[in-house]
């Protein structure tokens, strides 16, 4: 047994050792920790903010054309057509929408994050 857990697919890997006192688990403390690191004034978070904001506007668009596609359908088709329309409509939201919210928050996160290093640094509008 134990040279199949040393070994997979016959590539063998070093074992992993922890020091005296150490189980190898991280601490609360360290998991509860926010990892990224702050932005570097404005113009070095405003990649944070693009990114995620340009994510949320393909979702946006990708949502308002299958959407529209779908009411395209929709005069020529009789109940059961208009029926299945909407549950399409229905997928499509459930299914798009979350990822777009999400994008769209972590850009409005990512934003207020540069509003707080410019009131820390005392630059931005709000300086006398």
């Amino acid at each position: 047994m134990r040279s199949v857990v040393r070994g997979v697919a016959g590539l063998p890997y070093p074992a992993v050792r922890f020091g005296p006192g150490r189980s190898g688990w991280a601490d609360g403390d360290t998991v509860a920790k926010p990892t990224e690191a702050p932005a570097r004034g404005v113009l070095g978070g405003l990649p944070a903010v693009v990114g995620p904001l340009l994510g949320a506007s393909v979702l946006g668009a990708l949502i308002l054309h299958l959407m529209a596609s779908l009411v395209a359908q929709l005069p020529a088709a009789d109940a059961l057509g208009a029926l299945s329309v909407m549950v399409g409509m229905a997928v499509v939201l459930v299914t798009l929408l979350p990822f777009a919210l999400l994008s769209f928050r972590r850009a409005q996160r990512a934003w207020a994050a540069i509003q707080g290093f410019g009131q820390e640094t005392g630059q931005g509008a709000g300086r006398p």
